[in-house]
């Protein structure tokens, strides 16, 4: 696993008041927001006598270990001992370096200083876009499995045929275009007056046909950017994905998806609406997914074939094992 990159720890909806305890790139992590707001990331362990720092509880910027009492502040310095007023220099929590930032809490799981930028988001912040969803989703398969189900769109037509799916026939003509870079690969697809999808209905009341786009960008070490448009006479209406894997473990990840839109930005009920018709399609994928890595694990003899959809699969593989070489 590539640790010396940012990777999506939970959705800002997620951290409450209560720690939250999740296995991130096999390391077991505790996340908290403290009584002023600030987000921090410990190993989840009290140094002490090794329990679960999650199970305890947050006091003003400290977390308490459940077992004796003893904080932590989120620089992993120890704040204060129930049992004693020396504090030994050596009694420290490991800390990560996070952010909160896109709705979303990032975490750098290297032990070292970040040394790269967050990825860039600008429509997450822009005002004229709705970007209030982000959603989660626990998959018991390896993250790869996913960025290849995301780097490959024509599967929308099947695995998602009673929510986003474009019409079958439609794929005898599919203007799949891929374009490599040194350090991500984009597909861009548009299909020229086709039905809009049920799921896309509650966009807008479209006029007939319209022109639907998708562009999906891929970034390493497991972030896919797609665009969704649809166009109509009335004009073109946006739709962002921002999906992010992160790994669990080498059998699991963990799954989250930033939904934004630039239109009817203001509309409750939409957005409503939108996040729970796109959490049925994430549930599709998540099942699908999962389905594979048993037959996967079934039939271990087997390799995957590549067609011509799978260019930017091959491509993304071929730019991670130059990271995983050089790390």
């Amino acid at each position: 696993m590539l640790k010396n990159y940012w990777y999506v720890a939970a959705t800002s909806g997620e951290l409450t008041n209560q720690p939250l305890a999740r296995t991130l790139l096999g390391e077991a992590v505790v996340l908290f927001r403290t009584e002023k707001g600030r987000v921090a990331a410990l190993a989840d362990v009290c140094p002490h006598r090794r329990s679960p720092l999650s199970m305890g509880h947050v006091i003003g910027e400290t977390i308490a270990c459940p077992y004796h009492g003893i904080q932590f502040s989120g620089d992993g310095t120890c704040e204060h001992i129930p049992a004693q007023s020396r504090i030994p220099s050596t009694l420290k929590a490991r800390a990560y370096a996070v952010i909160e930032r896109y709705g979303l809490i990032w975490i750098w799981p290297d032990a070292g200083e970040p040394d790269a930028d967050l990825p860039a988001l600008p429509w997450r912040e822009d005002e004229t876009w709705n970007a209030e969803l982000a959603q989660y989703l626990h998959v018991r398969a390896p993250g790869e499995l996913v960025t290849n189900n995301l780097l490959d769109l024509s599967h929308v037509a099947f695995v998602h045929a009673r929510t986003i799916a474009f019409a079958q026939n439609r794929l005898a003509e599919d203007p799949l275009v891929v374009e490599a870079f040194a350090d991500r690969v984009r597909c861009t697809r548009i299909f020229k007056d086709v039905e809009p999808p049920p799921a896309h209905r509650i966009w807008r009341d479209f006029k007939g046909l319209v022109d639907r786009s998708s562009i999906s960008e891929w970034q390493p070490p497991g972030n896919v950017l797609i665009l969704v448009r649809n166009e109509d006479a009335d004009g073109a209406l946006d739709l962002r994905f921002d999906h992010f894997i992160t790994p669990e473990s080498a059998t699991s990840h963990h799954y989250f998806v930033a939904i934004s839109r630039n239109f009817l930005i203001d509309d409750a009920e939409l957005t409503q609406k939108l996040d729970a018709e796109n959490a049925k399609v994430h549930d599709e994928d998540r099942d699908m997914v999962e389905a594979q890595h048993k037959t996967i694990l079934a039939f271990p003899e087997m390799r995957d074939m590549n067609l011509r959809q799978d260019q930017a699969i091959a491509r993304a593989q071929a730019i991670m094992a130059e990271r995983h070489k050089s790390n």
